[in-house]
């Protein structure tokens, strides 16, 4: 069940004037005018907010959202009372401890999973989770895992994991919409948050690696034209020729080439 306070970034039992102000100021940051290279998502966290903002700013769905929030909470209270005995009553036995880590993320305790996951390969020497899960549940746990080391800022770890996910799925079409997000949540690490902390170089490998994927034109040239902008700013002005051309050749009216091709203009001139 989601958490419309949460959501809202609000606390339970805030005035309607608060919530409103928070909706709004929430409205702005997730714009898709604001967000532009990723408007599918903010488009989503748009409507998640005013889903929130509606039924809690009606006194009557209000009443009603709230016992319901707190039935819930008060499963989870007794859903993590009964996880922590059967993780201390099964302590060394390392396949009650992997599921117990996958049923942790499936439940939206993904910190503590990380914990006990972290926990598990530090104390077992060549620990792995497929050895204790069937290929389905490991492929689960592996990309809920990702998921929550890029909401912890671990951005590198999270690649690794979404790719490794994305390129050992069976091709099981009803997992067809998963390998669709898996692979813009990798495209949006790699363009949007390593190439930011990480050296040009290693940055381009993170590109590269994108471009094994199954992506599509555009997203090609997209790739090619933000390998072309690396190479710029690294000064390596062949090679980001080179990139720029490619990614002109898959995607003429590519937003943003222009001005990469002012750029090349002025230098080789």
């Amino acid at each position: 069940m989601i958490n419309y306070y949460q959501v809202l970034h609000v606390q339970e039992g805030s005035a309607r004037d608060e919530i409103k102000n928070s909706f709004r100021k929430l409205v702005k940051k997730y714009h898709p005018d604001k967000n532009k290279t990723n408007g599918i998502s903010s488009e989503d966290k748009i409507k998640l907010l005013i889903k929130a903002y509606k039924t809690l700013t009606d006194s009557e769905k209000r009443v009603h959202y709230d016992n319901l929030l707190q039935n819930e909470n008060i499963r989870d209270f007794y859903y993590n009372e009964r996880v922590d005995v059967e993780r201390e009553k099964n302590k060394y036995d390392l396949k009650s401890q992997s599921k117990i880590v996958l049923n942790d993320l499936l439940n939206k305790n993904g910190q503590r999973a990380v914990k006990n996951y972290e926990r598990l390969k530090e104390e077992n020497k060549d620990f792995k989770l497929l050895n204790f899960l069937d290929i389905k549940d490991y492929l689960d746990c592996k990309f809920l895992l990702a998921e929550q080391y890029e909401e912890q800022g671990d951005y590198e770890l999270a690649f690794e994991l979404y790719e490794y996910v994305y390129q050992n799925e069976d091709g099981n079409p009803a997992r067809k919409l998963l390998l669709e997000e898996i692979k813009e949540r990798i495209i949006r690490l790699s363009c949007k948050k390593l190439v930011k902390r990480a050296k040009p170089s290693v940055a381009i490998t993170y590109l590269t690696r994108v471009l094994n994927l199954k992506v599509n034109k555009n997203e090609k040239a997209f790739i090619y034209k933000k390998t072309a902008d690396i190479y710029i700013t690294s000064g390596e002005w062949d090679n980001a020729l080179a990139s720029f051309n490619l990614a002109m050749s898959l995607c003429p009216n590519l937003k943003g080439i222009q001005t990469l091709k002012n750029k090349l203009n002025k230098h080789f001139s």
